[in-house]
């Protein structure tokens, strides 16, 4: 083993079974500050000790220390608990994320408990990835001492991180490495393929900074290949999470034929017709396609895969599998799901009781509905708000007796700024027009917060609601409405979640709402609050079971199971002369 890796020893569990190396892409991608892009190596892992680790800078000019911030996330979690009930080891291979100024260069590394927490559509952080709301600085030399030190400092985490240091190779040097520009390495990802995957297109662009993003992406992924080759050995395991590194599949099957990968992706996955608009559509595919297996949240979304495979490619292709030259490519859907044990330690702390019992008395013994979302159109804030409007108007005698507490954060995705700028002012209009027709002065309908919670303000948050309201347009499993269910343990209030959530599927008993029919929203909205309480613990308890036997373990061990399947079928030759005809047993 090279890279990072300690010797091993006489004694050490590797002797004992064959190694699992996991590649991840850990999504801190709706971080602007604090994005981590790919997890691998051996292993099986837990989910009570998530942590993970960036790069942070104390000087606009150069690094004067590097430290680590630490961020949940429900993936890390699913490695814990692998690696806690498993003989194998975890690396994570991951971008610092862009180095950013420290307010202060003597402050410890940031508390787990002020963490900020955002809405995630990909799963990755528990209830959403920790954005650092701090510019990252324009020009950096980090030196070739203070390199060292960081990744000494990873390796010797709970799990060993390796970090993936993005910058040209004219500023690499032996002295240490210049960083400017680092948004750079995102940009094709967040403008050109998160957009499309949520069902949105940006107007054409210039071909030239489509050419510059498309160049980065591809460095981008062919540096993580990098990394990864420098840790690998023969019998890892690599899975690779989300579009941030589409290509890396293939790059690493062009340089190990038999190597075991997996490619898992949190976000939706479009209809053939929207994939057809990307120039860079058949490099992407191709991408995907040198993994054995291809996890997706939502039936919908794998067959989405396999007809565009069949459309674009002209690939043999089925929802369970996609016949290549080279080989047949499995497909899976294995939704992620949330660890409980991580959800009860953090949701009933002192701290975030306190706040909860704060929040429910501020609100006089007021009915408390909660929504999270990110601050873009795909949560359809908007569509929320006028189906809120609509209820008020329609019971009437609920005025002066709900609140709405709406928390929106930074959008996932790059975003023009003038249209996230007129969106976010259409949502406070709708919000200013609801408080001023049914508001007094000592009633506000609705609570608009633009900002990010701690972690004990989001816990607090989700155990103070009475009902839940989820109208998102477009988008991945969400794991914020299944933390929802897990706080609400005693008091079984329930979700409303829009039919349009990769959520939904996993939330069959909840209350299903197309956010595009206010009036049927709010007759749900009605129909929750008023539920009696046996019909809302029955329904609770339903929600709160699929929740808990389908948690981050669940996920984690499901994956490599199937990947082991996959790599096994592959290995046999068993599909060789019968094509998409051989597929077994899911």
């Amino acid at each position: 083993m090279q890279g990072l890796a300690p010797p091993l020893s006489d004694g050490d569990d590797r002797n004992k079974t064959r190694h699992w190396m996991e590649t991840s892409y850990l999504s801190h991608l709706q971080s602007r500050m604090s994005w981590n892009i790919a997890k691998v190596r051996t292993g099986y892992a837990s989910p009570t000790r998530s942590t993970f680790s960036l790069a942070s800078m104390a000087d606009v000019d150069h690094v004067k220390e590097l430290r680590r911030c630490y961020n949940r996330s429900a993936l890390l979690d699913a490695l814990h608990h692998l690696s806690d009930n498993g003989p194998h080891n975890h690396t994570v291979v991951a971008w610092t994320g862009e180095i950013r100024q420290a307010a202060d260069s003597n402050d410890d590394a940031v508390s787990d408990d002020n963490l900020p927490i955002t809405p995630s559509s990909t799963s990755i952080s528990l209830g959403g990835n920790a954005r650092m709301q701090i510019t990252p600085s324009k020009n950096v030399f980090v030196t070739r001492a203070d390199q060292l030190r960081l990744e000494q400092q990873l390796h010797e985490d709970d799990i060993s991180i390796v970090p993936v240091w993005l910058a040209d190779e004219s500023d690499m040097t032996t002295e240490g490495i210049r960083l400017h520009d680092q948004s750079r390495w995102r940009r094709y990802a967040e403008h050109d393929l998160c957009a499309l995957l949520h069902y949105r297109q940006h107007p054409p662009s210039e071909p030239y900074s489509e050419g510059v993003r498309w160049a980065d992406y591809c460095r981008m992924n062919q540096r993580f290949a990098q990394r990864v080759i420098e840790t690998y050995r023969p019998g890892d395991i690599v899975v690779i999470h989300d579009y941030y590194l589409m290509l890396l599949p293939l790059l690493l099957r062009e340089r190990y034929p038999d190597i075991s990968v997996a490619f898992y992706l949190h976000t939706p996955f479009p209809s053939s017709e929207l994939i057809r608009c990307l120039g860079r559509r058949q490099s992407i595919l191709n991408g995907i396609l040198g993994s054995d297996l291809v996890v997706f949240q939502s039936f919908h979304y794998a067959q989405h895969f396999a007809n565009t495979c069949a459309r674009i490619l002209g690939l043999e292709a089925t929802s369970r599998a996609v016949q290549t030259a080279a080989r047949r490519v499995r497909i899976e859907v294995i939704p992620m799901g949330t660890s409980i044990a991580t959800v009860h330690a953090l949701a009933w702390k002192a701290t975030a009781t306190e706040k909860c019992a704060l929040l429910k008395q501020q609100h006089g013994g007021k009915k408390i509905m909660v929504a999270y979302d990110p601050k873009d159109r795909l949560g359809g804030v908007d569509k929320k708000l006028l189906a809120f409007d609509r209820f008020l108007t329609k019971y009437p005698e609920y005025q002066n007796r709900v609140v709405l507490i709406q928390v929106m954060s930074p959008t996932t995705m790059e975003a023009d700024d003038a249209q996230e700028a007129d969106y976010a002012t259409g949502v406070g209009e709708l919000v200013a027009e609801v408080n001023r027709k049914y508001g007094s002065l000592d009633y506000m309908p609705i609570q608009l917060q633009s900002q990010n919670l701690t972690v004990d303000e989001y816990f607090a948050l989700l155990r103070s609601g009475d009902v839940a309201l989820f109208t998102s347009v477009r988008d991945g499993m969400s794991t914020t409405s299944l933390e929802y269910v897990v706080c609400q343990r005693d008091g079984h209030g329930p979700v409303i979640i829009s039919e349009f959530s990769g959520t939904a599927s996993s939330l069959k008993e909840a209350i299903h709402i197309n956010p595009w029919d206010t009036d049927g929203v709010a007759d749900q909205i009605y129909r929750a609050l008023n539920m009696s309480e046996e019909e809302r613990r029955d329904i609770h308890a339903a929600v709160y079971k699929r929740v808990a036997e389908r948690d981050v373990r669940y996920w984690a061990t499901t994956l490599l199971r199937r990947l082991k399947r996959a790599v096994g079928a592959r290995d046999s030759r068993h599909f060789g002369a019968n094509g998409l005809a051989d597929i077994g047993e899911r």
